[in-house]
């Protein structure tokens, strides 16, 4: 059930910062992250981490897949 709210939640937003789902989920990264390693593995989402130098912490978005396919992490 929230595996799918999440997943039409990222489908509606196109490409989605990781901070906005754990705003609009009331959930931790620890919370989320099992449940996006899920949609992951299985080829729904695609994972996109910008690592933005030493100083700043990295920003993670994820973004639908076109079609299902192999899971994808892209870092920048």
């Amino acid at each position: 059930m929230i595996l799918r709210s999440i997943y039409e939640y990222v489908e509606n937003a196109g490409r989605i910062e990781q901070a906005q789902l754990l705003r609009h989920f009331h959930l931790t990264p620890e919370g989320l992250a099992p449940m996006m390693a899920v949609l992951l593995k299985r080829g729904k989402i695609q994972k996109t981490i910008n690592t933005r130098g030493n100083r700043l912490s990295p920003q993670i978005f994820y973004s639908c897949a076109e079609k299902q396919q192999i899971s994808i992490l892209t870092v920048v």
